[in-house]
């Protein structure tokens, strides 16, 4: 288990590095634990996360709240990791244990919606996003997650429609060391219970078929998750968050 985390922990410091710093946030690494923050609400892109198991807990939280301080902006700041933490102290409170959940490589099945990847302009995926998650607390701005020049990152963006071409679905895809980070997974309240869960998921986690691809279930999509054949790894992720 520890190596898996390991690994998992690797990809999400490679995917906030890639993504977080292009937008013009701010990253910062260390051998315990990488930082990323893009100065406004964006879900849980905002955080520090553990790349080992903590030696000085105390320290490390407390260097958190410093590195989230040091930019003015508003949004969930996150401290999180797959090894256990204890009860928080303020002025983080406790955010929840999801599953770290894996899925080995298969080839992507054919789903009855219209799945297509954005290739272009990210503004209608980031706004579908904002409006599915949802990311439209104070702090948050179009443009802040998802620039012009987002594909040059290695992410790769997903957006499901419906019948009519209105936008409702988004995923988000990074692979690193053969491993695929799913992310940014949304649905909006009027096509729910229709299979884009499923679908836009499909669609992220099979970007790279030779990958293993890996998500945090929450506790709608677990469900979803294991139908689609993802398996826990870690039961509990565990997750503190500071209100800033």
């Amino acid at each position: 288990m520890t190596d898996m985390l390991s690994r998992y922990a690797r990809l999400l410091a490679a995917s906030a590095d890639a993504h977080v710093a292009h937008q013009g946030g701010r990253v910062a690494r260390s051998d315990d634990m990488w930082l990323a923050d893009f100065g406004g609400a964006a879900g849980f892109a905002n955080g520090a996360t553990l790349l080992r198991e903590p030696k000085d807990l105390g320290r490390l939280a407390d260097e958190a709240i410093a590195f989230a301080d040091r930019q003015p902006g508003s949004g969930l700041f996150y401290f999180w990791g797959g090894w256990p933490l204890p009860e928080p102290v303020a002025p983080w409170r406790p955010d929840g244990h999801p599953p770290l959940m894996i899925r080995e490589p298969l080839e992507r099945p054919s789903l009855p919606h219209h799945i297509e990847e954005v290739t272009g302009d990210a503004a209608e995926f980031e706004a579908t996003l904002a409006r599915a998650y949802p990311l439209d607390r104070a702090g948050w701005r179009p443009g802040l997650l998802f620039g012009p020049d987002v594909h040059a990152t290695g992410w790769r963006l997903f957006l499901g429609r419906l019948d009519d071409g209105r936008p409702v679905a988004t995923s988000a895809a990074y692979t690193h060391d053969g491993l695929t980070e799913v992310n940014y997974v949304s649905v909006a309240p009027e096509a729910r219970g229709q299979g884009f869960a499923a679908a836009i998921t499909y669609a992220a986690a099979c970007a790279d078929p030779a990958a293993s691809a890996m998500l945090l279930a929450s506790e709608l999509g677990l469900p979803v998750y294991e139908k689609m054949g993802f398996q826990v790894a870690v039961p509990h992720f565990h997750m503190w968050a500071y209100d800033r």
